[in-house]
């Protein structure tokens, strides 16, 4: 498994979201702003409020993703042995990557799934081995590898 590659692909994906995510938020300005000259009435006004809200919270989506980035780029991705930042860990048959909150991706046919270090689950296996036991959410897992 090239982790290195792995790295790339999740970087890929991190830099995807921010610019699907800065488009819509630029298509959003631009549809939602009244054009100098409108003449508005309170409901146009009551509808600008409700937009910079929208917009506030897209502005937030694009700044978590570049956080996420920053994350991962600043992770290593070397081998390890325990579980930890920038390991990837295979538990009861599904890999995860110990990074950022990710959903379900694919990697060269094999599916990811990434999870940060504020996650319950990374809680539990924190500093752990392969051929580890954990708990989470009153069922039992096994951690089959790290890399």
């Amino acid at each position: 498994m090239d982790k290195q590659k792995i790295k790339e692909a999740l970087i890929k994906l991190e830099q995807n979201h921010i610019e699907l995510t800065v488009n819509d938020y630029e298509d959003f300005l631009t549809n939602s702003t009244p054009k100098v000259g409108e003449v508005t009435d309170p409901d146009d006004n009551s509808h600008l409020n409700q937009s910079l809200d929208v917009a506030k919270k897209i502005d937030t989506v694009i700044h978590e993703h570049a956080h996420h980035l920053e994350t991962i780029k600043s992770l290593s991705f070397e081998p390890t042995t325990i579980v930890e930042p920038g390991a990837i860990v295979s538990v009861n048959g599904r890999c995860m990557i110990v990074a950022v909150s990710k959903s379900q991706f694919e990697i060269d046919g094999r599916k990811f799934m990434g999870i940060a270090t504020d996650a319950p689950i990374y809680g539990c296996l924190k500093g752990k081995k392969a051929g580890d036991e954990f708990i989470f959410n009153q069922r039992k897992f096994l951690i089959e590898a790290i890399n």
